[in-house]
């Protein structure tokens, strides 16, 4: 998989400063800047990455878990840990894999539970 430089971004927004961590690449003669994810307004306090590009070998390990229903958010964070991603351990509430057809590319996206949110779902009626 190819690893791309990223630099942090800073966005005027009125008188307010965001930041985004963003990377650059040029098509003919336009350079395109593609979004990786927003930092906030504090750089020095970033938020951990929630999503990260899976390899054959990690997306068979994770889909093997998965179709033998044994997959916990242990085995998450132990595979990251292996792929040198270790990510600070929240409480997930799921896991989405997603499969770049154009690109041949997977990456896996953790969502995690918020904090305050009742996990109390509606009921839809047919």
């Amino acid at each position: 998989m190819t690893e791309r430089k990223t630099f942090i971004r800073k966005i005027k927004q009125g008188d307010k400063i965001r930041y985004a961590e963003v990377w650059n690449e040029r098509q003919g003669k336009k350079v395109i800047q593609h979004h990786v994810r927003y930092l906030g307004s504090d750089p020095e306090n970033l938020p951990d990455p929630s999503s990260f590009d899976l390899e054959t070998i990690h997306f068979g390990y994770l889909a093997q878990l998965i179709l033998n229903d044994t997959l916990s958010a242990d085995d998450i964070y132990l595979m990251l840990d292996g792929m040198d991603k270790p990510v600070k351990r929240k409480e997930l509430k799921e896991i989405v894999i997603r499969y770049n057809i154009a690109e041949k590319k997977t990456r896996l996206h953790l969502v995690f539970q918020r904090k305050g949110k009742s996990s109390a779902q509606s009921v839809v009626e047919d």
